[in-house]
């Protein structure tokens, strides 16, 4: 039987506290401007927690380098296409992180891990990363996800809980 869901409404003061606590999880960690850079993964839902992440981490008046990366919406695949331009994307950067420790993995919620599972292989792949350089964040995570980040602000259930953020419009994507 199908459990029914009901809308996890993520309103603007939420999202902050997250984002403000993940904020004092990463510099507790030492993570900030001189060795990490900050990725933004699906940039149509993660711009928002990229770029706040990139000025709070800043340190000495240098903010965080960073770019994003697009990934396919669920109703596409990620295909050879995508694979490619994640490279050409990080490939693009490589001057600047490859100079830091730390490659640090940002999405607004994991639902299902697909796209970090990708993105770390890809990374491991294509640019011998370590482990231990690559890191990962989200704001919300599905428990049932396959993918376990490192920092974590909150989780939720996605058979219960349909995860939606106050600045989102209809995706049709997500039918």
């Amino acid at each position: 039987m199908k459990k029914e869901r009901k809308e996890l409404v993520v309103v603007k003061e939420e999202e902050y506290r997250l984002m403000n606590n993940l904020v004092v999880d990463l510099l507790e960690k030492n993570h900030n401007s001189e060795n990490t850079t900050i990725v933004a993964v699906s940039t149509d839902y993660s711009s928002m927690i990229g770029q706040y992440l990139r000025h709070q981490l800043s340190i000495n008046g240098e903010i965080c380098s960073g770019f994003g990366v697009d990934v396919p919406y669920p109703d596409q695949e990620f295909d050879q296409e995508f694979e490619q331009a994640v490279v050409d994307m990080f490939s693009m950067y490589y001057h600047d992180w490859s100079k830091k420790k730390y490659i640090l993995l940002v999405e607004a919620g994991v639902i299902r891990g697909g796209n970090y599972t990708k993105i770390v292989e890809i990374l491991r792949k294509n640019f011998q990363l370590l482990p231990d350089r690559v890191i990962t964040l989200t704001m919300y995570e599905n428990i049932h996800s396959k993918f376990k980040s490192n920092f974590v602000g909150e989780y939720y259930d996605n058979e219960t809980q349909d995860l939606t953020f106050w600045w989102e419009n209809y995706n049709k994507h997500w039918d």
